[in-house]
């Protein structure tokens, strides 16, 4: 595509001009066609100088994602392959479900700037704000359909190894979808479905990381409870270093899975910080509390009670206690 050539041509350019007539003569088209593609990048947010017998420049980058820059130096085989950005949805798992109920291969990526409807656990809106990272993946694993909710836990896996090789915090996992700093959520999973009775049609494994925006943008009584990479970090992260990072992490544990289970869960327990801690448990009409003893092979957590009786939740709202 000429707009993406040029883009990456002044990107290029070691004195930071490149003329017209240059930028013409390598791509094979006119000169009006590179000033209509200048203008075009204008509009998506790019600061474009143009002076007269130097050419054209860059002064400014606008902090979104770009499909090609993502795709740039990206090492997957599947995940990404196909990705597919959006400025805004409602929710970037609900296209995903549309998309794989189209036939969109698996490894399919849905990628939003924003979400006017985005998708929490228990029917809960994920508030989505400029600057963060919203995406889908399209997954299709030839599991049994009792070993979906496992999905998620790699997910959480590649999630929180991804957030620490990139941005060098101590991420870690709170069962069974969440990801904390500091006792802070800073990212959240959402896994949904489409399934027969005995096997899986596909997977959207939806992701939420809070990345560079402003906490004043959430409720005060969200506020309390959320963290950002870059105030964790101390500075500014880079979003297209971060999604490439997360969608080779998310790929390697996920050829993982399809071979061994086992090694999956045990990464998880590495990276988790619910087990061991004293915990409460909420749903299903009812109030527990007990100690986070481990998960099991379905990745279902099991709860020990005071009276030394082993409870095995499947879905619920987890609070760990402060000790």
């Amino acid at each position: 595509m000429s707009k993406e050539k040029i883009l990456q041509l002044l990107r290029s350019s070691r004195t930071g001009f490149v003329s017209g007539a240059d930028l013409a003569s390598r791509l094979g088209i006119s000169r009006t066609m590179v000033w209509k593609h200048i203008k075009t990048l204008e509009h998506e947010g790019f600061g474009i100088e143009a002076v007269p017998s130097q050419g054209y420049r860059i002064t400014l980058t606008p902090d979104l994602l770009r499909q090609a820059d993502i795709k740039q130096g990206l090492k997957t085989r599947t995940i990404g392959k196909d990705i597919r950005l959006f400025a805004e949805v409602v929710s970037t798992n609900t296209l995903a479900m549309e998309a794989a109920s189209q036939g969109a291969a698996e490894g399919t990526v849905i990628i939003a700037e924003t979400q006017t409807g985005g998708k929490g656990r228990l029917g809960r809106q994920w508030i989505s704000p400029q600057g963060n990272l919203y995406l889908s993946v399209i997954l299709r694993p030839n599991i049994p359909t009792h070993k979906a909710p496992l999905i998620t836990l790699v997910g959480a896996v590649a999630v929180a190894s991804a957030i620490r090789k990139h941005c060098s915090v101590p991420a870690a996992i709170k069962w069974p979808n969440d990801i904390l700093i500091s006792g802070k959520k800073v990212a959240g999973l959402l896994t949904e479905m489409s399934a027969e009775p005995d096997r899986i049609r596909h997977i959207a494994l939806g992701i939420g990381i809070d990345v560079n925006m402003e906490l004043q943008e959430l409720p005060q009584d969200v506020r309390m409870h959320t963290t950002t990479l870059a105030n964790e970090a101390g500075a500014k992260i880079d979003r297209k270093a971060l999604v490439q990072q997360l969608l080779q992490d998310l790929e390697h544990w996920y050829r993982i899975f399809l071979t061994s289970e086992a090694e999956v869960l045990k990464e998880w327990e590495q990276l988790n910080m619910t087990i061991g801690c004293r915990v409460t448990v909420s749903g299903m009409g009812e109030i527990f509390e007990g100690l986070a003893q481990g998960i099991d092979q379905e990745g279902r957590l099991k709860v020990a009670l005071d009276d030394n009786t082993i409870r095995i939740v499947a879905a619920g709202d987890v609070t760990i206690l402060k000790r």
